[in-house]
């Protein structure tokens, strides 16, 4: 019997429980901007191999500078479709809705650093308001964490529960 690869980790789950109030959002969407610039300006510093590339929803098109991740109450991202780096798109509400699939999975590719810088800035502006999971190992989160002390000077603690190991 032929021996299926393991599937990689990169399995979040994040539901809003309440909406995030405007001043709330606005400085996730200042923190978010700033983390992506520096994920733009010194890639390296993440450690992460290929260099994490983050693109418009469809994985298509590379955001670069002066392009957003934010849209109209929407934090909107995926990895590179066109190396097979790219995953579920990333997708975070300002205001719940039925519609809403709080999940993304990145299949272990780079994009998954910015998802989880994402995650983090979300929970560290509006501690209430979100109940993330993952199957990423806590000590991955605490990279990131960390990557975001080092490069922005913003000291994150991590959600409880925020590593269940669920399987995707």
């Amino acid at each position: 019997m032929p021996t299926l690869p393991t599937p990689k980790t990169g399995v979040f789950h994040f539901r809003l429980l309440r909406d995030i109030a405007q001043e709330d959002w606005f400085s996730l969407c200042r923190l978010v901007t700033l983390a992506h610039r520096q994920l733009r300006l010194k890639p390296e510093t993440t450690g992460i191999e290929p260099i994490p590339i983050i693109c418009n929803g469809a994985g298509i098109t590379p955001l670069r500078y002066d392009d957003s991740l934010i849209g109209l109450g929407v934090i909107v991202f995926n990895g590179e479709h066109h190396h097979q780096l790219s995953g579920d798109t990333f997708i975070l509400n300002q205001h719940r809705h039925p519609y809403d699939r709080g999940y993304c999975h990145t299949y272990g590719h780079p994009y998954l650093f910015m998802v989880m810088a994402v995650l983090l800035l979300a929970h560290h502006t509006s501690p209430t308001a979100w109940k993330i999971t993952s199957d990423v190992s806590g000590s991955e989160w605490q990279h990131v964490a960390d990557w975001l002390l080092a490069e922005l000077a913003i000291v994150i603690a991590l959600p409880n529960g925020i590593s269940t190991g669920i399987k995707p």
